[in-house]
């Protein structure tokens, strides 16, 4: 039970790293990447022995990240109900997963119905799953919810199987026709991946639905910037530059790290200026911010930013006022 037990441990202890003072002031005004969970999901993950280090409030609330930034985009975990070993572990009937994944999207919808104005929700699924895409549909008719979370590692997404590759450009395809934004965790998490297959990823399932917004998280990976973060940032770079009028964006959520975390060393000097020259590259009005909450605080991380990358203030106030087309809504 790897994959999700590092997850959560991520969650669950990973706090404020010393070094670095708080100052809300530099938070951007929207943050693109806020984890909620339901005090149930964190029931079930206690119910299989992992610690909690702070109160569970700190996962269940949005009150924390909207206290930094004047807007905020939720984003639920339901999708781990889909997961095989957090599934297996958890011992759930396929109606138990169906029914749990359902209540962790009503549930971060009703945390942003809390805030109106300041906040909204995502749905998570696994697009693998028999009942994917009727629950995004009852997102979107019933919830409202206008963006949809994939996380390809948690759903056993591999981008070398042709039938992988369809169900995501089903997804695509349905968020396309509804005006309804992904947010894609891309990064597979397994050994064998190459540019080739984000290359055909991108000729798969972003070619076909030019009118779709699309947001990758981490900038292409799974959390600091190592070599495989970069192969996707530049792969998907090089396709955006033959495709400019492509509504794709890139936020940078848990990409320069203070302190180790699941695994990853902190952010070494050259892995922060190969940050800086592939932003530039790529574009910096493709880029967002995102602070992962709760696994990092927006107000430092978004100071981490300003200290560690080369970007001059006007480039990084500039990322840090690009918005999503929609999220938030037009005035």
């Amino acid at each position: 039970m790897v994959y999700f037990t590092l997850v959560s441990l991520a969650l669950a202890l990973q706090g404020a790293s010393p070094g670095l003072p708080e100052r809300a002031d530099s938070v951007p005004a929207v943050d693109y990447h806020v984890h909620l969970m339901s005090p149930a999901l964190v029931g079930d993950w206690k119910s299989l022995g992992v610690p909690f280090s702070r109160p569970d409030s700190v996962y269940t609330s949005g009150a924390v990240p909207l206290a930094a930034a004047r807007w905020a985009l939720f984003v639920p975990m339901g999708h781990l109900y889909a997961n095989a070993e957090f599934r297996d572990a958890l011992r759930l009937s396929p109606e138990d997963e169906g029914a749990r994944v359902r209540r962790e999207n009503d549930y971060v919808a009703a945390a942003a119905a809390r805030y109106p104005g300041r906040a909204a929700a995502a749905c998570s699924v696994n697009p693998l799953r028999p009942y994917a895409i009727a629950e995004l549909e009852r997102c979107h008719t019933s919830l409202g919810v206008g963006v949809v979370k994939v996380h390809a590692a948690s759903a056993g997404l591999d981008l070398r199987r042709d039938d992988h590759l369809t169900t995501l450009t089903a997804v695509a395809a349905w968020a396309s026709a509804r005006r309804v934004t992904l947010l894609l965790h891309l990064d597979p998490q397994m050994r064998g991946h190459a540019a080739d297959d984000i290359t055909r990823f991108a000729e798969a399932v972003l070619e076909p639905n030019p009118a779709l917004v699309a947001v990758v998280a981490h900038l292409g990976g799974s959390g600091g910037y190592g070599e495989w973060t970069r192969t996707v940032l530049g792969t998907l770079g090089r396709w955006l530059a033959r495709h400019p009028d492509r509504r794709v964006y890139f936020d940078l959520s848990a990409v320069v790290l203070e302190a180790e975390s699941e695994g990853i060393p902190p952010t070494t000097a050259a892995e922060a200026a190969a940050v800086t020259g592939d932003l530039r590259r790529v574009g910096l009005e493709r880029m967002v911010f995102g602070s992962d909450y709760p696994v990092f605080d927006p107000a430092r991380y978004a100071l981490l930013l300003r200290r560690r990358l080369g970007l001059t203030p006007a480039e990084l106030d500039q990322v840090f006022g690009n918005r999503v087309p929609g999220l938030p809504p037009d005035p």
